[in-house]
């Protein structure tokens, strides 16, 4: 079965430390170790391919047979990062022109959405890994056949 990725690095915030300077809690974590702490993190109560007709742009990608697209995070070791990934499944590739409505879609979800609950839920927690995309070319594309 086909599938498509979307992956960028994530930002993390230890929301049990406090800044000491602005007194705010969230302090953003680059200790190489503590993010390793979050490689293989899932969130899968939600799937993003169950939001995906809610919105206007929608349509171009109702034949798709689109299912799936967990949050995941993965540790990479060569950067130091957590990068995080949502993976959906395909019944057939998708054009150029639907791989960018699915990408833009995807990092709404990941700033507003499925991504930003989680964000949430993980603050009580203490580390919470955020994917805010500034830059769309930040934003790594893989599809593949299988």
């Amino acid at each position: 079965m086909p599938s498509i990725t979307f992956s960028t690095y994530a930002g993390v915030f230890d929301f049990q430390q406090v800044d000491p300077e602005s007194g705010e809690e969230g302090l953003f974590i680059e200790d190489a170790a503590i993010l390793k702490t979050l490689d293989g993190l899932s969130y899968d109560e939600e799937v993003f391919a169950d939001f995906l007709f809610d919105g206007e742009d929608a349509g171009e990608l109702e034949d798709a047979g689109i299912s799936g697209g967990s949050l995941d995070f993965t540790f990479d070791s060569a950067t130091g990062r957590l990068i995080g990934r949502t993976e959906y499944q395909l019944e057939r590739a998708l054009n150029p022109d639907q791989i960018a409505v699915l990408k833009n879609y995807t990092i709404g979800q990941w700033s507003d959405g499925i991504g930003a609950n989680f964000f949430q839920e993980r603050m009580r927690k203490g580390l919470a890994p955020q994917l805010l995309v500034a830059d769309e070319s930040a934003v790594q594309v893989e599809q593949r056949a299988h």
